[in-house]
């Protein structure tokens, strides 16, 4: 069962990972702080979202596993949207020195980001609900395990763009919002079953 919960955590992780990469593209400045915030959010979503869903499952089940997939996918368009607004509201970012780019996420912008990528975790939640009757197990483990898988996937996703610093802002941000977009499609199609 733990190399089940090992998988599952992996698998909830790539959105978060895709996201930090997208972030860490355009967050020039105060990068140790700004990937610690980014991967705690991811975390922390993913870890909490599964106890809500653990715990709920009986009031929440079939409400959720219909309109996942569209709040996800809204926040995501909502993030890929803002993201590339922005990188059209400042006239010069290719300059490493210009401070109109963006420094820090704001703590809304975080709580949005942990919630986006964690949606699939309430379903996670749910879906270990149902082995804890066969296997006797509870969900802080499990839990534990996905936020931290998180948390690590995140910060690597973060940190692997230092190798991108010197490109210019705004293609990056135009990337990273057209990714941020490209998540959304992906879960609703998943869930549509699209493709």
């Amino acid at each position: 069962m733990w190399l089940d919960i090992l998988f599952l955590a992996l698998a909830l992780s790539v959105d978060a990972f895709v996201v930090a990469l997208s972030y860490g593209l355009i967050l020039k400045y105060h990068r140790f702080q700004n990937g610690l915030n980014i991967a705690f959010a991811t975390a922390f979503g993913q870890f909490i979202m599964p106890v809500i869903g653990f715990y709920l499952t009986g009031s929440i089940h079939d409400y959720i596993s219909e309109w996942d997939h569209w709040i996800g996918a809204g926040v995501f368009f909502l993030l890929g949207i803002k993201v590339i607004k922005d990188a059209f509201s400042h006239p010069d970012t290719s300059s490493s020195s210009n401070e109109a780019s963006v420094q820090y996420l704001s703590l809304k912008m975080l709580i949005l980001i942990g919630i986006a990528t964690s949606i699939d975790a309430l379903v996670a939640g749910i879906s270990i609900y149902m082995n804890h009757q066969e296997h006797n197990s509870g969900i802080w483990i499990p839990a534990g395990m996905i936020g931290i898988t998180t948390f690590i996937c995140a910060s690597l996703g973060f940190y692997l763009t230092n190798r991108f610093k010197h490109f210019n802002t705004k293609y990056l941000q135009i990337i990273a919002g057209l990714v941020l977009i490209g998540l959304g499609i992906k879960m609703l199609s998943s869930h549509l079953n699209l493709f």
